[in-house]
Order: C-alpha cells, then sequence, then structure tokens
C-alpha cells in the first residue's frame, strides 16, 4: 500500500506526480499546499512526520530482517540542521562509518541536510547560512556536529561529532553491479576472480534502516529489494529499490541481509522506488578527502550504463559479434564538444576494455574512473554492433566543468 497522506492533501495522486515532474529541483521534497517545504518543515517537526512503520510492509518484519537491522542499529543516528535564528531546516538520518579512536566520529548522511534553502523553495548547492547540526544516538544522547566534506553532485555530506565515549561504527560492504548478460557464458561467472564486493542482482533482498528525529528516537526498518529502473534523477550512478521510507529516513543506511551497508538512501516524493547510491562511490570520495582535502570528479562527458539494461536487440548484436561477451558499459548519451566526443566515442558504443582490464560493469567501471585525474588518458576498448571488430578510443579526463550531463541535481 502506498502512503500518500490524503488528509494533508485532498488531491489526486496523479496530479502529485504531475506536480513531481514539473519541480524546480529533484531534491526539493516538495508536496503540494504549505507542507514539507523547507521554510515550513518546523510547522510539523514534533512528531508529526511519518515514520518507515506507517506504510503497512514496515509493520511487521520477518526475523531474518530484525536480525540485519540489528546488527547495523547502534551506527544509525538521527540528525537535525538548523540555520540562521535556530530555524529548523532539514531532518534526516545516517550511520557512523568512523572512530578516530579518541572518541571522535564520522556520519555519513545526505547533503540535503546542509543545502541553503532560497525564497522560491529552491535548494541551492551552497551551505546554508549559520548552519548548525545536531546528532542524536540510539540512546537519547545528543552532539553538535560540523561539517567536514559534502558533494552536492552525489547529494552526500559527512558530519563529524567528538562523543563521551567509543561508539560503533558500521561495517561497510562495496557492491559488485555484475549480472552475466550471455548465457551461453554461464560458466564465466565461476571463472571470475574472486571479489571481496557484494554482488547485488535484482531480487535481492535489502533493507532501509533510518532513526527518528524526536524522543524516543525510534529506529526504523523498511525492507524491499532491489529493482532495475531508474528515480527522476539525473544520476546514472543511482540504483534503485522497493522499501517504502519516509522523508526524514533520507540518508540513511541501505543494508543486506548481513547488516552491511551497502549504499545510502534518499527519499523520493511518493516513497518508490527508493533511490540509493552504492557505498562505493561514497568511500572513493571520502577517500579523495582523506588523501588529497577535498573531493573532486573526472568529468567524462558522457552518459553510461549497464549492457544488460539496454534493449534487448542491442544485446543481441554485441553478443552476434562477441560470443564470448558476458557484459560491459553501454554508452547512452554522449556531449558535444567533450573529450568523449573529439575521442570518437558513440551513442550505443559498448565498453569492454579500460586500460587493458575488462570492464565488467557500471560500478567497475566508475571505480576505475574514479582513480584517474584531469589529464590522464583513458584507454578505452569499444565495440559497435555494426562493426566486426573492437575499436580503441583514447579520451582525455576532462575538467569536471566541462560535465553538461549528471549534474544532480539541478534546477528545471
Amino acid at each position: 500500500m502506498r502512503i500518500i497522506f490524503a488528509p494533508l492533501l485532498g488531491k489526486s495522486e496523479e496530479v502529485m506526480h504531475e506536480k513531481c515532474l514539473k519541480r524546480k529541483n529533484p531534491w526539493l521534497r516538495e508536496h503540494p499546499d504549505e507542507y514539507f517545504t523547507p521554510r515550513h518543515y518546523r510547522k510539523i517537526s514534533s512528531g508529526k512526520l511519518p515514520k518507515f512503520e506507517d506504510h503497512d510492509d514496515n509493520v511487521f518484519l520477518d526475523i531474518h530482517t530484525k536480525r540485519a537491522v540489528l546488527e547495523v542499529s547502534s551506527s544509525i543516528v538521527a540528525l537535525l540542521s538548523y540555520t540562521t535564528g535556530e530555524q529548523e531546516l532539514f531532518q534526516s538520518s545516517g550511520v557512523i562509518i568512523e572512530n578516530d579512536g579518541n572518541n571522535g566520529h564520522i556520519v555519513l548522511t545526505s547533503a540535503n541536510l546542509i543545502r541553503r534553502p532560497t525564497e522560491e523553495d529552491i535548494m541551492e548547492n551552497k551551505l546554508a547560512d549559520n548552519l548548525k547540526v545536531m546528532i542524536y544516538l540510539y540512546d537519547g544522547r545528543s552532539y553538535e556536529g560540523e561539517v567536514c566534506a559534502y558533494d552536492f553532485h552525489y547529494n552526500i555530506a559527512w558530519i563529524r561529532f567528538k562523543s563521551d565515549s567509543s561508539l560503533a561504527t558500521a561495517t561497510l560492504r562495496q557492491v559488485d553491479d555484475y549480472i552475466n548478460v550471455n548465457p551461453a557464458e554461464e560458466k564465466s561467472f565461476h571463472l571470475r576472480p574472486p571479489s571481496s564486493h557484494f554482488n547485488l542482482v535484482p531480487g535481492h533482498a535489502i533493507v532501509a534502516v533510518g532513526r527518528y528525529f524526536a524522543k524516543p528516537f525510534d529506529l526504523m526498518a523498511a525492507p524491499g529489494e532491489f529493482i532495475l529502473g531508474r528515480c527522476d534523477f539525473d544520476c546514472e550512478e543511482v540504483f534503485t529499490g522497493t522499501c517504502k521510507t519516509t522523508r526524514c529516513g533520507e540518508g540513511g543506511a541501505l543494508i543486506n541481509m548481513s547488516g552491511e551497508v551497502i549504499g545510502i538512501t534518499f527519499y523520493y516524493d511518493f516513497g518508490f522506488p527508493t533511490p540509493f547510491l552504492p557505498i562505493n562511490i561514497a568511500h572513493k570520495c571520502w577517500e579523495h578527502y582523506k588523501r588529497y582535502g577535498g573531493i573532486w570528479r573526472p568529468s567524462l562527458g558522457f552518459k553510461a550504463t549497464n549492457l544488460y539494461t539496454a534493449d534487448i536487440y542491442v544485446i543481441e548484436k554485441v553478443i552476434q559479434k562477441i560470443p564470448s561477451i558476458c557484459n560491459g558499459v553501454l554508452v547512452e548519451k554522449v556531449i558535444q564538444g567533450s573529450s568523449a566526443d573529439s575521442a570518437g566515442l558513440r551513442l550505443k558504443d559498448v565498453i569492454v576494455q579500460c586500460g587493458g582490464k575488462t570492464v565488467r560493469s557500471f560500478l567497475e567501471f566508475l571505480e576505475m574512473v574514479l582513480d584517474k585525474k584531469v589529464g590522464d588518458v583513458l584507454q578505452l576498448s569499444v565495440f559497435r554492433p555494426y562493426q566486426n571488430d573492437p575499436v580503441d578510443v583514447n579520451m582525455v579526463v576532462d575538467e569536471v566543468a566541462v560535465e553538461k550531463f549528471n549534474r544532480w541535481p539541478h534546477n528545471r
């Protein structure tokens, strides 16, 4: 059952969806009338925002889900942000990912917590004025946090706080989104080198976990499955699941059934599907910050996705020409004037190698790229459906400012 807050809205779901599609910013959690906009969060902050359990699917959790959630529960926190004049700005969840050994901790959460709202209710890619962030633990203890890093493109932020005791950190498990697309090469799965990554395929059970921002700071859990699909965001790196969450769970952990954090969840206006960013990307960004004192993203100048998401006729042509292929990265759009365009990359090219290494999935390719610096050359081997042999494409990693796609969020 989908909860649409009928007593407050008084409008059909179709009208709501139409308004959602027209909103100025996909990260603006806009609901009809005067509710749930940044300037009005404070009106409904005293326990009135819904919890996960307001969705019927989240009321009765099976024992396996409960065990998984309890594995990570002590690392799940609630966060409240304030702006000028102690005005409440945003409520979210987060997960403790690091402990420095001296009671200093790092919380990973959604960057919506710290965005600056405007009078037009557009959430800017800037820090809110006079920002204050409070962190609430499972036992009610609270601490003021400090924003130490953020990335508005991926909508993630890291908040540092110091507690009076050492706190548990979550176990992070990076995701492998490889799926063999070629039935003739089923045995190839067993030939792949061992990996410490969690292989996430459609249908796998996942759980979104958050913590409510008001006393008694209840733990919230929303079970679901990983699905192939896209939300209304311009970021190919975002995956989706069927977990039914609420807005105060934004920035919480997405876990597997072992209680390992495999992603960070966001909130979609209708609670379904639930977008999440694989922990791989957040991990890379955080490593960049610790190593270089900042976060940067190389710009490639094209949009891409996993080959298995392509139309069946495209996959068939690829397999016919390269019978041994199991997967690859499909180029969906090339930005005119970009490095990819200059290098000769084309629409519907399938990237099968990068730097001589086999490319099996989009996340694997993205991790290869994130290890590059501006000016580095990417040596790609690509397959074109209408050519018999692979083509070599050498492209230079551009400055981020050149990027025209995957700008997320954006105003519209």
